[in-house]
């Protein structure tokens, strides 16, 4: 009788055993699925990111008068915060864009391309003190009407703890808006080393970028740069 309830035991034991592996297993495998990263779903970020990007590279803003006026301050903003938005993102994204439904100027216009290639390469590097990303966080805007279908703006902001600024001079072009200078100031960055320290770097002159021998200053600094950046 005794060897029958040992017998009975033990395939009880070896039973319950089994049982325990299985679950242990189950869970493993339930654990595995729930941390591992779904493709599926990272694609489809991935290219709402793109989506995104490219929506504001086509964006664009145009206002119902010859010039700026009050009545198009809130359109001023949202423009201002879509420029923002398309090169902090270009830049976190790693993508070549067009900004050419924001600025027209040709000289700012080349230059804005090459300070966002080499801030890209900055950003592959680990030199970028800041962090980039797409959709930023904007607190209160400064807005004057500084001259003659002249805007100022100041637009303060934060992606990931990194707060930053951008000041822009915008104006309009057959009735859409357009930039005609802008600086981000950051510490170490591509426009703080070729067109000047934010103490001594005005964004008050709406024919900044037509002075040629002020360009030509400015891409001989962004050659410097770039050639620092590959010692």
């Amino acid at each position: 009788m005794k060897k029958k309830i040992i017998a009975v035991f033990m395939i009880f034991s070896i039973m319950l055993l089994i049982a325990c592996n299985q679950t242990h297993d189950t869970k493993d495998i339930a654990l595995s699925s729930t941390t591992q990263s779904d493709p599926v779903e990272n694609s489809k970020v991935e290219q709402s990111r793109e989506d995104l990007l490219n929506q504001l590279v086509n964006q664009d803003f145009s206002i119902q008068g010859e010039n700026l006026r009050e009545i198009d301050d809130k359109m001023i903003v949202d423009f201002g915060k879509a420029f923002v938005n398309l090169y902090n993102g270009a830049v976190a994204e790693g993508k070549k864009i067009s900004f050419e439904k924001y600025i027209s100027n040709k000289n700012l216009l080349r230059f804005t391309d090459k300070m966002l290639e080499l801030t890209q390469k900055q950003e592959l590097q680990g030199r970028n003190f800041v962090n980039y990303g797409l959709k930023n966080e904007f607190k209160q805007a400064k807005l004057q009407h500084i001259g003659d279908n002249i805007c100022y703006l100041e637009l303060p902001f934060e992606f990931e703890g990194s707060e930053m600024i951008c000041k822009m001079l915008i104006t309009t072009e057959n009735n859409h808006l357009k930039l005609i200078d802008l600086y981000y100031g950051i510490k170490d960055g591509v426009d703080t080393y070729a067109t000047g320290h934010p103490a001594g770097r005005e964004i008050n002159n709406p024919n900044l970028w037509e002075n040629e021998e002020w360009v030509n200053g400015v891409f001989d600094k962004l050659e410097e740069f770039e050639e620092k950046m590959g010692s």
